[in-house]
């Protein structure tokens, strides 16, 4: 995966507008721009994912990630967008929308957080993470 890099910018006002970066976990070099997903891991205080098999130094004797559990709302575009014209059955969602657990590892979570493909939890690609 190449990472967009994203170049700093200078506003008309004067100010500058950037864009966080994601860097190596073995040698700390800048990757290119972070995705959203880890930044919402960042938010919620968890650690990032390994990113050492993106970084041209360090990938050659990377391991591979750990497989880490990753909890979503799955269901209709619209229900997930409350947008539909069911009846809220728990919470703030219809009943057509689900709560799953996926690997957030070796799952295809796009820039915007659409997740293309999402890898079943428990993940049998390696080793899940311990808590």
């Amino acid at each position: 995966m190449t990472r967009p890099n994203t170049p700093d910018r200078i506003n008309d006002d004067g100010t500058r507008t950037i864009t966080t970066k994601r860097a190596c976990n073995g040698c700390s070099q800048l990757l290119g721009d972070i995705t959203d997903a880890e930044m919402a891991l960042a938010v919620a205080g968890q650690s990032l994912p390994d990113v050492r098999r993106e970084c041209p130094t360090c990938a050659p004797t990377a391991p591979e990630p750990e497989c880490r559990p990753m909890r979503i709302v799955a269901g209709d575009a619209t229900c997930l967008a409350l947008k539909c014209d069911h009846e809220l059955t728990t919470g703030e969602y219809c009943g057509e929308v689900a709560e799953q657990v996926i690997c957030g590892t070796h799952s295809e979570i796009t820039n915007g957080s659409e997740i293309v493909h999402a890898e079943p939890w428990p993940c049998k690609h390696s080793k899940a993470v311990t808590a």
